[in-house]
């Protein structure tokens, strides 16, 4: 095979794969919004290993917010760092975010006396809370909980309003609008309902 063949052999391979690895990615973001989260780890978890930044980010939200797969901070930590080197904002965003809530923070063994209030139904066992939305001021997270308080009643009912001011990395400050506090078990079951509507719900673990 003559140098000007293999060039372009080698030119429509790597467009034949940077296609491919496209499409892989969109099946397996696609699969996240479904909520398939098998079919979402089979095709993200091969991209992610070859250094796709979006599909390492969409990775740590899965071991996050536990979808799918057992909850590891540490993991989604590690995956965030991948991503946010590879030049996924989103990802230095999430960052900074478990960070400012002390979710970076490595966590003492709890002692079996506070293991056990927690089983029993202590502090820490209602204290999850499910982000719904991201917004410029407290006047505008107050209008889009009453917007979304109205449209998911049946959904959100019960739930008040928690807007914690966050910085993103360029020094912007936005408010999150959360609904809580919640017991984990009614966390994802909100997120679940909400996720089958196509509406956006992320997780949100007591902060330590």
């Amino acid at each position: 095979m003559s140098r000007v063949t293999a060039a372009v052999a080698a030119a429509l391979l790597s467009i034949w794969a940077s296609g491919t690895a496209a499409q892989d990615l969109r099946t397996g973001l696609d699969a996240i919004r479904r909520g398939q989260w098998s079919v979402a780890l089979q095709e993200l978890g091969p991209l992610a290993e070859s250094g796709s930044a979006p599909a390492q980010y969409a990775l740590a939200t899965m071991y996050a917010n536990g979808d799918g797969v057992a909850a590891d901070l540490p993991r989604a930590e590690r995956l965030l760092r991948q991503a946010a080197q590879g030049g996924e904002w989103r990802a230095r965003a999430h960052l900074e975010f478990m960070r400012v809530t002390g979710q970076l923070t490595p966590v003492a063994p709890a002692s079996p006396l506070s293991a056990a209030a927690a089983t029993a139904g202590g502090a820490g066992a209602e204290g999850w809370r499910v982000q719904l939305a991201t917004v410029a001021s407290w006047d505008l997270a107050q209008r889009e909980f009453r917007r979304l308080s109205r449209q998911y009643g049946e959904i959100l009912a019960g739930t008040d309003l928690l807007a914690p001011l966050f910085t993103m990395p360029d020094g912007a400050q936005v408010v999150r609008v959360q609904a809580g506090p919640l017991s984990e078990a009614r966390a994802r079951e909100i997120c679940a309902k909400l996720r089958d509507m196509n509406a956006g719900c992320r997780l949100i673990r007591p902060e330590g």
